[in-house]
């Protein structure tokens, strides 16, 4: 595996790579792919974000220098581990809601183009701006869920924005609850 060479296809041509991808030949390749974007991700966001303000120069906010070298190696080789974690966790969930939407991809594929939907990773870790390459990465997961379980992109739209929607709805109804209690302790009636 060329990571570079792979890396500038799923970026620049996401639509031809996904097409061009064997939903199938085990998990190692794409696994791997995956692993190496998360350890760079990792690497470069204990390296240069740090406290936001400290950066590489170890200045963390208000001068409290920030955390060292040893615990940005620690986030560095945690973070694939994690990163691979979430992939396997994730992909259930979206085979799932793409088989309840009539897909008919693998959850392999789905493994697949999740895991090379990470090569976003590499821009996202930007202070300020890594948030707009977030977006793009929606965009690799939901192009790479129409492709690989051949759905019209506002099914895969809402397979991949259903478990955020969901989550945020969770938050609300919690808050709105917590809410309440504290209301009710503060004044009973």
């Amino acid at each position: 595996m060329d990571y570079i060479e792979t890396w500038k296809e799923v970026i620049q041509k996401p639509s031809d790579f996904y097409r061009k991808m064997p939903t199938t030949g085990g998990y190692a390749e794409p696994l791997t792919f995956a692993a190496i974007s998360y350890f760079i991700y990792g690497l470069l966001t204990a390296l240069f974000n740090r406290g936001m303000m400290g950066g590489m120069y170890g200045y963390g906010m208000m001068g409290t220098g920030g955390y060292g070298l040893s615990t940005s190696l620690m986030v560095a080789i945690m973070m694939p581990i994690m990163g691979i974690i979430s992939i396997i966790i994730g992909a259930a969930i979206l085979y799932i809601i793409y088989k309840v939407l009539g897909g008919k991809g693998s959850y392999e594929g789905t493994v697949r183009f999740v895991s090379y939907a990470t090569a976003v990773l590499l821009l996202s870790w930007v202070p300020f701006i890594g948030w707009i390459f977030g977006f793009y990465g929606i965009y690799l997961y939901i192009l790479g869920g129409m492709i690989v379980h051949d759905v019209s992109m506002v099914k895969s739209a809402i397979a991949v924005l259903l478990p955020t929607f969901l989550v945020i709805l969770l938050v609300i109804i919690m808050v709105v609850l917590a809410g309440s209690l504290a209301y009710t302790m503060i004044f009973p009636s």
